[in-house]
């Protein structure tokens, strides 16, 4: 029986739709969600980067989380680098994972799905997928192919098929 589903969350188009599934069986099944974004510590992902400019993360982050410090457009991946003067780069990187979270947790409102948990996770993508959904008692991994990767060949990602191989839980991969 499914209880439990952790959704990777990274905000893109693969990861929106495991996180629709994933409500859709908490609706049938009774099931509780819990979202889990990761960033890569020390310098996040140049697709994140992109994503967050894309959508005006940046600037929403600026405003909201930190307003003493100038945001310049195009330049959030110097920003966000791991180079970037005292604790910048972590204070943008942990204020976009709660962007991330607050996203995914508005999207599962809508759906009517009440959100058990989340948690915003810091290091290697599927070892923090992995160690999230063993902490939190999750009984399946949803998250979408290939997420904000640059692979575009037919074969999963490695995220995924890391997760794939070394999850004790069930995964369900949503493209």
């Amino acid at each position: 029986m499914i209880g439990r589903i952790l959704v990777a969350y990274d905000g893109s188009d693969p990861a929106r739709r495991a996180l629709d599934l994933a409500a859709e069986f908490c609706t049938k099944f009774g099931a509780e969600v819990s979202i889990v974004p990761v960033l890569m510590h020390g310098r996040p992902a140049k697709e994140l980067v992109r994503m967050a400019e894309i959508e005006h993360m940046v600037e929403h982050v600026h405003k909201e989380h930190l307003p003493d410090m100038a945001c310049v457009a195009g330049r959030a991946y110097d920003a966000l680098s791991a180079a970037a003067p005292g604790n910048r780069s972590a204070r943008i990187a942990s204020a976009l994972g709660n962007r991330l979270m607050a996203m995914a947790r508005s999207r599962c409102a809508e759906l009517g799905v009440e959100v058990a948990q989340t948690s915003v996770w810091t290091g290697d993508y599927s070892d923090e997928i992995l160690d999230a959904a063993s902490e939190m008692g999750s009984d399946m991994i949803a998250l979408g192919a290939r997420g904000l990767g640059s692979v575009k060949a037919a074969v999963p990602g490695r995220v995924t098929q890391k997760t794939l191989h070394h999850a004790a839980q069930t995964v369900v991969v949503v493209k």
